[in-house]
């Protein structure tokens, strides 16, 4: 209803509701927590969020096709199909969430941090990642083909059987273990 009316929701704590067929382009979003939502069939073209948190919401299979996050935080969420395709993702930070099969192709991703999330079969691909932590994730099948992974730090996540081309694994950092793989 706050997105019908308005451009831009600020300063909204939501919790403990559902939201279904939510779907509109161009909005912003602004100093929001969303905590114990549950987002059904839900489409968020081009929408701008900063300073947003999600707690212990279930966001799977939305559409935030090339949205705006700025220092926005994901902490145990569900996020399994979500797609974040062609976005710019700044300050992000991502907790303990089941993230499988998300969609961040064509992405441009700045200072961000997944930690204890499980990424698997997620799609990186065609990304440009700049200062990007990967703390403990499952990062096992998923797709990081024509991104650079140069200087990215994967040694203590698990990554087998991810694609990624040879000119864009060069310079990860990885354990023993993993380069044998």
């Amino acid at each position: 209803e706050w997105l019908e009316r308005e451009e831009t929701v600020r300063g909204i704590h939501f919790s403990q509701q559902a939201e279904k067929d939510i779907n509109c382009s161009y909005k912003t979003i602004k100093n929001c927590t969303f905590s114990h939502i549950q987002f059904n069939a839900c489409k968020l073209k081009s929408t701008h969020f900063t300073d947003v948190c999600f707690e212990n919401c279930d966001l799977s299979n939305i559409s935030f096709v090339e949205s705006s996050l700025f220092r926005v935080e994901f902490v145990s969420c569900k996020l399994v199909g979500t797609n974040l395709s062609e976005s710019t993702l700044n300050h992000l930070f991502m907790k303990d969430c089941n993230a499988h099969y998300l969609n961040l192709s064509m992405s441009k991703i700045n200072q961000a941090h997944f930690s204890t999330c499980d990424l698997r079969n997620s799609d990186i691909n065609d990304c440009k990642l700049t200062s990007i932590a990967f703390s403990n994730c499952e990062l096992i099948e998923t797709e990081f083909s024509h991104t650079p992974l140069k200087g990215i730090d994967l040694s203590d996540s698990h990554i087998e059987g991810i694609r990624v081309n040879l000119p864009d694994i060069r310079g990860a950092i990885v354990n023993t273990m993993q380069a044998m793989d």
